[in-house]
């Protein structure tokens, strides 16, 4: 039997905060709910990069992998860390511990950003969804 594979978003693919409608690249996922990992983030460019490190929470979405192969194969495309992407790229998926608010952890499939963050604004909520609403 297959162990459960599940996958922590953070940004452009969580939910839409107005009618909390699911990413199209999310189609074959289950939403499990509000989660979040250790690490810093980032406004790259009208989207955020997470870098990990212990200091601050990122706030995300967990979704459970009903068709992992096909939904993280679309989504390397997506965030450009495909073989067909030129080096170095921007992204990188990783399996990292993820933390439910229940107390309870799992390890997820997440995108971190894989160039030097020197000069980007970090978002100091950790929040990327809050950053745009206080953004506009």
């Amino acid at each position: 039997m297959k162990h459960a594979q599940y996958l922590f978003v953070y940004g452009t693919l969580c939910r839409h905060p107005d009618d909390q409608t699911q990413h199209p690249f999310l189609d074959d996922c289950e939403y499990m709910g509000h989660a979040f990992m250790h690490g810093n983030l980032y406004e790259i460019d009208s989207y955020p990069g997470a870098v990990t490190s212990c200091t601050t929470q990122i706030k995300g979405e967990l979704y459970l992998l009903r068709a992992p192969e096909r939904t993280l194969s679309v989504l390397d495309i997506y965030e450009e860390c495909t073989a067909d992407f030129p080096q170095p790229h921007e992204y990188i998926r990783r399996q990292l511990l993820v933390n439910l608010p229940d107390g309870q952890s799992v390890f997820a499939w997440t995108y971190l950003y894989n160039r030097p963050a020197t000069g980007l604004q970090r978002i100091l909520s950790g929040d990327y969804i809050h950053h745009l609403k206080d953004k506009s």
